[in-house]
């Protein structure tokens, strides 16, 4: 037997590349669900992108919960959480929540873009005028509502990797505060990148979306900062565990070096940005933010998985989940793109442009 299968076995991985998608899809929705009910009032600076907020909200709130049951490897396992109480487990916590989550954003946001409906079908003003869909100061409510269960998304999501002490780099309270922040930055990203492509009638303007991406920049560069100095100081487990896979292994290193260049290239590209009249270079900070959000998903949940709870060196993993890691990517990718399809080309077809 060689010698490195004495100091590292195989394991597979009991998190695949399903858990990375739906992370990054259930934080873009969640953050989208906390800057709705703002957005909603008129004389806010977000009021020009209510719709779109609304939009990624429904749409995201729906592929990322499939991406959940693929990664339960059978999908059917979700019922346990249902017929087991189990109030100490984070996971049976969400299993509560997510689907109060779900059911508000698609009331909230389809309530929302119905508003913009103007058919000549006339089954089609039929459905649009339902009472189904509230309005005005209920939809108020709902949408605060529908924020509040978004909170409770991020808290057991990031509690849920958190709470796990045998992976010593998930042992910080840093970690749900990331996931909060990296999805703040996808969002804008996202918000962004439409922007770009799809150019809104009317003048608004784009800067505080390139605000909005500073100061998720400044605030994830803080956090940085704050779990480093925090854990030299408290000899915290996690930045322990980094300090020693930093210094023995040159893929840690490598990693560390591509995320501090990826995150320095960002803040340049936003700063040299911020005050530029919208162009196709914005496309660039766009795609850059998305891509890091949903880096930083992978690292956390599959690359700390290569780090053995005990013994030495690091496992590998399966060329073949690697392999199939591009097909869920772009299945879930495909998924959203076909959904936000359809919903664009309806709002299209009955004269909604660019809302």
């Amino acid at each position: 037997m060689p010698v490195i299968e004495l100091l590292t076995t195989h394991a597979e991985a009991p998190w695949l590349p399903w858990a990375v998608q739906y992370f990054f899809l259930i934080g873009l929705a969640a953050t989208a669900a906390l800057l709705l009910p703002f957005a909603l009032n008129t004389g806010s600076t977000l009021a020009p992108w209510r719709w779109r907020l609304a939009f990624i909200m429904g749409i995201s709130a729906v592929t990322g919960p499939v991406a959940l049951l693929a990664d339960l490897h059978q999908p059917l396992r979700f019922w346990h959480f249902y017929t087991q109480l189990t109030p100490s487990s984070w996971m049976w916590i969400g299993a509560l929540i997510l689907p109060v989550f779900v059911t508000l954003s698609l009331v909230v946001s389809i309530s929302l873009l119905v508003t913009l409906l103007e058919p000549k079908h006339k089954w089609l003003k039929w459905w649009c005028g339902l009472s189904l869909w509230p309005k005005g100061k209920l939809l108020q409510i709902l949408a605060w509502l529908t924020a509040l269960s978004a909170l409770g998304i991020l808290l057991y999501t990031g509690m849920e990797v958190m709470v796990v002490r045998s992976r010593a780099l998930w042992d910080t309270y840093w970690l749900p505060v990331n996931f909060l922040l990296t999805a703040f930055l996808a969002l804008f990203g996202l918000l962004l990148l439409l922007d770009i492509l799809m150019p809104r009638a009317g003048s608004a303007q784009i800067q505080p979306l390139r605000r909005g991406l500073l100061i998720t920049l400044a605030a994830l560069s803080g956090a940085m900062v704050l779990w480093a100095a925090s854990g030299m100081v408290l000899n915290t487990p996690s930045w322990t565990e980094a300090y020693r896979i930093f210094s023995n292994f040159d893929f840690w290193r490598d990693l560390l070096l591509l995320s501090l260049a990826g995150g320095a290239l960002l803040w340049l590209l936003c700063l040299v940005r911020r005050n530029k009249a919208r162009s196709a270079f914005d496309l660039l900070p766009a795609l850059l933010a998305l891509f890091c959000s949903w880096g930083f998903r992978w690292v956390v949940l599959m690359n700390v998985q290569s780090v053995p709870k005990y013994g030495a060196g690091l496992y590998h993993l399966s060329p073949d989940l690697v392999g199939s890691a591009g097909i869920i990517v772009a299945g879930t990718i495909g998924l959203w793109l076909a959904m936000a399809g359809v919903v664009w080309a309806l709002l299209d077809n009955m004269g909604v442009r660019h809302g």
